[in-house]
């Protein structure tokens, strides 16, 4: 039966690379690599990195990543070796399984680091964040501090505050066509702005249009014997004298 490195090191040959190359693409160093192939396994390394060198070694010769790992934690249990502690040297990068970063994340495995050290950052990191909170609170004290109190509006003599003066509101007043028979209504400010009926479309028979306005308008009727027109509620008289009819309806608010 076949050890763990005779298969490495069968595949990577059948994949016609040498040690150089799998050491770059995987980012494992080249002496691990030849250790492993030869079925060496006594490297300053902790097992959890091992298994992570072969199970990224593995998978990039084409192997069973699960199944090299699962035979080196039987060769690792037969020997009965202890866990190695970690070192500060650099090793490569690491495949940690299916549930951690694969070869091609890109990312390379951090150096290990001891709890002395990860201890020292926390403590950075925690005097870092204390002193950006109370750089914070400083300019906070600083604006209330400093902010003038915006002045008071001038009472009058009587000593209460000035009157608001509120806008006149314009009542609208209302010009109803009612039409007996089918014709053309236009009607327009003086302007010729904001114009309620264009004129392009007959109104029809029974139509009632009511227009709401604030100034005079101009109405332009083509037959203005068929309409009847109100302004207010009060009957309008329409000239009749000629087919096309103009006239202007002034503005009267409602009484």
């Amino acid at each position: 039966m076949q050890t763990i490195g005779e298969r490495l090191e069968e595949a990577r040959k059948r994949k016609g690379i040498s040690i150089r190359e799998a050491a770059e693409f995987t980012k494992i160093r080249g002496d691990y690599l030849q250790k492993f192939e030869a079925n060496s396994f006594e490297v300053d390394l902790p097992p959890l990195y091992i298994r992570g060198f072969l199970r990224s070694y593995a998978r990039y010769l084409d192997l069973d990543p699960d199944r090299v790992v699962s035979d080196y934690d039987t060769l690792l249990g037969r020997e009965g070796r202890p866990a190695r502690r970690e070192s500060r040297e650099p090793y490569g990068r690491v495949d940690f399984g299916e549930s951690g970063r694969g070869p091609d994340s890109g990312l390379a495995a951090p150096a290990g680091r001891s709890d002395q050290d990860q201890a020292l950052m926390l403590k950075y990191g925690l005097l870092a964040g204390a002193a950006v909170v109370a750089l914070v609170v400083i300019i906070l004290l600083i604006n209330v501090l400093f902010t003038r109190t915006p002045a008071r509006p001038a009472q009058t003599a009587q000593g209460s505050a000035p009157q608001v003066v509120q806008p006149v509101q314009t009542r609208e007043a209302t010009f109803t066509i009612t039409v007996i028979e089918p014709t053309r209504v236009k009607v327009a400010y003086l302007d010729n702005s904001a114009i309620f009926l264009d004129g392009k479309f007959p109104l029809n028979r029974g139509e009632v249009k009511s227009i709401r306005y604030t100034k005079d308008l101009i109405v332009t009727i083509e037959h203005p014997d068929r309409i009847k027109t109100e302004l207010n509620g009060r009957a309008v008289d329409v000239p009749t004298n000629k087919p096309m009819t103009q006239f202007r309806v002034p503005y009267e608010p409602p009484q």
